[in-house]
């Protein structure tokens, strides 16, 4: 017969049950985790997975700017060589302008 208290218990008692040995244990045998191992290591990665991953690398792989037409264009400007042609920069704003707006229409 056990008398069970309904009284507050210590937490240094709280601990010591916890900790007693069950008689039996709760972790898988290591024939268990050989398997759980073997089965969670079976990965199946899709093909635009491999595609995403492919274009990820070539991207890391390239240079982040053109370095050789960034250095001609300093050149050419610092050469008085670069022209901007106004005219040409506002037609490329208007089409753009028209292109995106018809885009939400």
């Amino acid at each position: 017969m056990r008398i069970q208290s309904n009284g507050p218990q210590s937490a240094a008692t709280k601990q010591t049950e916890k900790s007693k040995p069950t008689g039996r244990s709760d972790a898988p045998s290591s024939e268990a985790k050989g398997k759980w191992v073997a089965d969670s290591a079976k990965t199946e990665i899709s093909s635009r997975a491999k595609d995403m991953g492919k274009a990820k690398r070539v991207a890391e792989d390239a240079p982040d700017v053109r370095e050789a037409k960034v250095a001609e264009l300093k050149r050419k400007i610092a050469d008085k060589e670069y022209q901007v042609s106004a005219e040409a920069i506002a037609d490329r704003m208007v089409d753009d302008h028209i292109a995106t707006a018809r885009v939400g229409v």
